[in-house]
Order: C-alpha cells, then structure tokens, then sequence
C-alpha cells in the first residue's frame, strides 16, 4: 500500500493528474492528441509538498487566443478546486506540428508554469529543455507516446540549451529577489553542473546534496537553498535582500567552472 505521505507508485494515479487530465480532456475533446506527463512524477524523484507537476497536452492545431480563453476558465476551477496545487502544475499545450518541427523552427504554444500565469509563448529551441527529457522519461496519460510525436534529440542539442540557460543567470538577481527565486537558481546551476560535466539527471534535492559534499565551500549556502525551497510556500521565509550577493557570487563561481559566457 503507497504511503499517504507519499506520490502513488503509479504516477498516473495521483489524484491530481487524474483531475488535471480528466479537466483537460472534457474541455479539449477531439483536438487533444494526447497528454503526458514527465518530470519528476515520472522519474522517482517526486517530493509531495514541494515538487510540481509537468505535463505536456498535444493538440491537433496550433492554440489561439479563444482556445486560451477557454483554458484560462478550466485552469482557474482545478486550482480553486486543488488550492494545495495553485501554482504548482505545468502544462505546455502545443500543437503536433509543432512538436513535430521543435527542432528547427519556433511554434506557438500555451503554457501555464509556477510563477507564471497562462499565456501563448513563442517556443523556440530553448523549449528543448522540456521536449527532450519529455521525451525520454514521459508517461503517457492519453493516447501515445511521446517519443512517437517528438523528433529523436541529439543529446549534444539539450546540452547546448542547458548551457544557454545556466548563463542566463548570471547577474540577475535584484537585491530584493526572494529566497525562493534564489533556491532555484542555486540548485539548477547544481543541477546543470552535473548535467554538462557528468552527463548525469539529477533532481534538485539529489544534485544539491552532492553538490554540498563536491564543493564545501557553498555547503552552507546550499543547505539553506534547500530549505528555502522546502518552505517556500511559507509566508515567514526570510528576506532575501541578506543573501543575494552570496548567491550571485556562488553563480558566477559555478559559471566560471563551466566556462559559460
């Protein structure tokens, strides 16, 4: 029997992707092609109370704004209806054509993200940061597979793109940037480290936890990155603005191991 603390053995089962893709399903009837799910539901690495929920809905046309009118009213009952969940599920809906072509041109895409509100989106190759571990670790939920409407990936084009985002972080915090936005910038630039220099997928606990015993001289701020991102749902969460030169600098020392630009 699953532990109640615990996700569902089988990820399908967890009530919330069960009452995302059953929401999905009735509003987009005959034009979802099919709904996966990936991340870390699917790998094993699911934390109850802290992870998100990633999902990938295919549909038969490019999304418009009607359809994203639509979506927004769905979105809105599941997270009245799952307020433990209100920002915490990612779906891209996109069409086949555009998972099809992810690989050489940009399509239109609705996407919903922590953090970020339902909105079209040009999805270039940057989104090759979703649609190749997608791919790879994908359990579908509705109709196939997604490594039969993805292109096969060449690893060395996801590499590419995670260097591209890793620099993106350099420098980027304000002084009043939240611990929360500064937890997962500290465990992604772990979580990357290990991706370019081991070829390894880790999650962001099992990345930050190795990455305290590599480099000893961030343990501590990387122990407080993960609790910072284990409460961060917690309105007492302490002001960022004490520790985001020590962040920066921790980003920039990352970077400069990966000789990112």
């Amino acid at each position: 029997m699953d532990h109640p603390d615990r996700p569902p053995s089988d990820p399908t089962t967890h009530p919330v992707v069960v009452a995302v893709r059953d929401a999905i399903v009735e509003m987009v009837g005959r034009s979802l092609v099919g709904l996966s799910l990936y991340g870390s539901l699917a790998t094993g690495d699911f934390e109850e109370h802290v992870s998100d929920i990633d999902l990938i809905a295919v549909l038969t046309d490019v999304p418009d704004a009607s359809f994203l009118a639509r979506l927004r009213e769905m979105h809105a009952r599941l997270a009245q209806a799952h307020p433990d969940w209100d920002d915490r599920i990612e779906v891209d809906y996109v069409s086949t054509r555009g998972l099809a072509e992810c690989r050489t041109r940009t399509t239109k895409i609705a996407r919903i993200s922590p953090g970020e509100p339902l909105h079209l989106v040009e999805a270039g190759r940057d989104f090759l940061l979703d649609w190749y571990p997608a791919r790879r670790d994908g359990v579908a939920l509705v109709g196939p597979p997604l490594d039969s409407l993805i292109p096969p990936i060449p690893e060395r084009e996801y590499r590419d793109e995670v260097i591209a985002y890793l620099a993106g972080f350099r420098d980027r915090f304000d002084e009043d940037a939240s611990v929360r936005s500064q937890a997962y910038a500290i465990l992604t630039m772990c979580r990357g480290f290990y991706s370019i220099t081991a070829r390894e997928r880790l999650s962001k606990r099992r990345a930050g936890l190795r990455a305290r015993r590599d480099f000893p001289r961030w343990d501590l701020l990387i122990g407080r990155a993960l609790g910072w991102r284990d409460g961060q749902w917690d309105p007492e969460q302490p002001d960022g603005s004490t520790s985001v030169v020590e962040t920066r600098s921790f980003i920039n020392a990352m970077a400069d191991l990966l000789d990112l630009p």
